[in-house]
């Protein structure tokens, strides 16, 4: 039995909802590439930054691509 308060399955979220989430991706995707580049300056170039500085830039760009086809795609 359904909740009487809860929308129809079929009925699509409402655009802020969607848009929270690929504002989360961007965030995600960003801090994935920032670790994975701490991670390699902490294996093979202690005491310099970057590889952490290069991955933050790289998966924000692509994070950032991504957002904006998600956004349009979606207005």
């Amino acid at each position: 039995m359904s909740d009487p308060d809860s929308p129809p399955e079929n009925e699509p979220a409402p655009k802020w909802v969607r848009f929270t989430g690929i504002g989360f991706e961007l965030a995600g995707i960003t801090l994935l590439f920032l670790v994975l580049g701490y991670w390699i300056d902490a294996v093979w170039m202690p005491g310099k930054h970057f590889a952490t500085a290069v991955g933050t830039l790289v998966g924000f760009s692509l994070a950032m691509t991504r957002f904006i086809i998600q956004v349009k795609k979606n207005q």
